[in-house]
């Protein structure tokens, strides 16, 4: 079937790959350009889409489709020339983090673990997580910005987090030192102040919920295990549906396209990271006692398992509003999500609208695009683009009650027993490389490298049929800024990762 001008707005707004880009002008094929036609047809058969699998330790886990690593080939090239780009842009104080929390342990107590959080701060390394703070508050808080992305509509004032079904994917040969157990969380909405507060956590394999009524130790154990499941979560989910599964798509527009497509460049730019992204996270995240494989509950093998099975559910049969709409979020307008989502969206779907019609004045154009209608046809799915900031990542995480796992003894059976929440918190050994993780995705984004400074080099800059739409995406960026900035400014708990400033215009984490 076709692509109508209206499915290939949508469809490019919402999926906004990886080569250097070219400094010829952007053009659509001529029906009689069999030079062109021939160029894509050899570079078609130079890279394809196969089923992969991915070794942890000993074993082989299945992976979603995507190009075998080969020396030489289309997308080793393409690979190293990524991975170069993004390890220039690494946080340079990673490993100073790491060495600095190590020298100053051990810790076996609150103080001991801000007492290395201010130390990091002080010195100018990095601040201290909001995560940190553990009242119920800022527990509620998170959920409407850096946190949160699954809540759904219970009722009118009640939502949920449902992760009954995540502990599943703690990695088996640990369970007893690390894991992240079945639970549900509930918080209730308080249109007076403005705050998601919890109201209630059960733990689902032990059948015990829990409320702020129950002793200190339990109501702080219960908000430990919702955290360290929903961190496993999120990490791995924000991975599927936006890296992994761009990764064939990116494969079928290079076979599918040339260069100087206008779509391929546009999808190119956004979309610059994402073959490195995962290649590195197999090297980095995903081997067998890595930082993260020892600190995260899933670890190297349950991620994989998760990776995959989360693979078959990504899709993109609905934009932004039935995403809203999906999970009752228009109900909990103070989520960063709704409030900022819906004008990001805004921007990108005029900007991506004005983008397409300077190269084709009418439905046949599209219709008669072969390279745009092939690749059409090969892309079975489609993925939603991101801007994504890395200090999420760090935010959202931190030691001693905001961790990705509960650690080394098992959950109390029943309810009114005396609960040590230390007994649960992260090994003191395994603190600095969990920081040092966490700030790994942490990459401060250079100016040229944010949103601001979006479509301002080649070849987008070398198209005058696009300088009224690149000066009113800058325009309208330029004000979410000082929106963002405004807005949280009255804020009990801010949240400025979302401005443009601080959001990469591709893959990036």
């Amino acid at each position: 079937m076709k692509t109508t001008l209206r499915k290939t707005l949508t469809t490019v707004a919402c999926i906004l790959v990886s080569i250097a880009s070219s400094v010829v002008a952007l053009s659509i094929p001529l029906v009689n350009d069999t030079g062109r036609a021939a160029t894509v047809n050899a570079t078609s058969i130079e890279i394809a889409n196969v089923a992969r699998q991915f070794l942890v330790g000993d074993t082989y886990y299945p992976l979603n489709p995507g190009p075998a690593m080969t020396i030489p080939s289309l997308y080793y090239t393409t690979l190293i020339s990524q991975v170069a780009t993004l390890s220039a842009l690494e946080n340079p104080n990673a490993s100073t983090i790491q060495a600095t929390l190590q020298a100053l342990g051990p810790y076996k107590s609150l103080e001991s673990f801000k007492a290395g959080y201010d130390v990091l701060q002080s010195a100018g390394l990095i601040d201290t997580p909001q995560a940190f703070d553990n009242s119920d508050e800022n527990f509620g808080a998170l959920r409407l910005g850096i946190r949160g992305y699954k809540i759904k509509l219970v009722n009118s004032r009640i939502r949920s987090t449902d992760f009954s079904a995540m502990g599943q994917y703690t990695d088996s040969s640990k369970t007893e030192s690390k894991y992240a157990p079945n639970v549900v969380g509930f918080f209730c909405n308080n249109d007076a102040n403005g705050l998601l507060l919890p109201l209630a956590i059960k733990i689902v394999d032990t059948g015990l919920t829990y409320t702020k009524e129950d002793s200190a130790g339990e109501w702080q154990l219960a908000k430990m295990t919702l955290d360290a499941t929903e961190l496993n979560f999120q990490q791995m989910f924000h991975l599927v549906h936006t890296h992994m599964v761009s990764i064939p798509i990116q494969v079928e527009m290079m076979r599918s396209m040339a260069t100087e497509h206008p779509i391929y460049a546009l999808l190119n730019y956004h979309f610059f990271g994402d073959m490195a992204l995962e290649y590195l996270g197999g090297v980095i995240l995903f081997s067998v006692d890595s930082p993260y494989d020892q600190s995260m509950a899933f670890g190297a093998s349950g991620s994989m398992r998760y990776i995959y099975a989360e693979f078959s559910n990504t899709s993109m049969s609905g934009d932004f509003p039935a995403d809203i709409g999906d999970n009752g979020l228009e109900y909990l307008p103070n989520h960063r999500y709704v409030k900022y989502g819906a004008t990001y969206y805004s921007i990108i779907k005029t900007f991506v609208t004005s983008y397409v019609k300077a190269y084709y004045d009418s439905e046949d154009a599209v219709q008669n695009d072969s390279e745009l209608q092939t690749w059409a046809a090969r892309a079975t799915s489609e993925i939603k683009h991101h801007f994504m900031n890395g200090r999420v990542s760090w935010h959202s995480q931190a030691a001693p009650f905001s961790a990705p796992a509960l650690y080394n003894t098992p959950l109390p059976a029943g309810k009114g027993v005396d609960v040590n929440p230390f007994d649960y918190v992260i090994p003191s050994d395994v603190f600095p490389l969990l920081s040092y993780m966490a700030v790994r995705f942490y990459r401060p984004v250079p100016s040229d490298k944010s949103v601001l400074s979006a479509y301002t080099t080649s070849p987008f800059s070398d198209e005058t049929v696009l300088e009224e739409a690149i000066a009113q995406f800058q325009q309208s960026m330029a004000v979410m800024e000082v929106t963002v900035d405004s807005t949280e400014a009255g804020e009990t708990y801010p949240d400025t990762f979302v401005k443009p400033s601080l959001l990469p215009w591709f893959s990036y984490i």
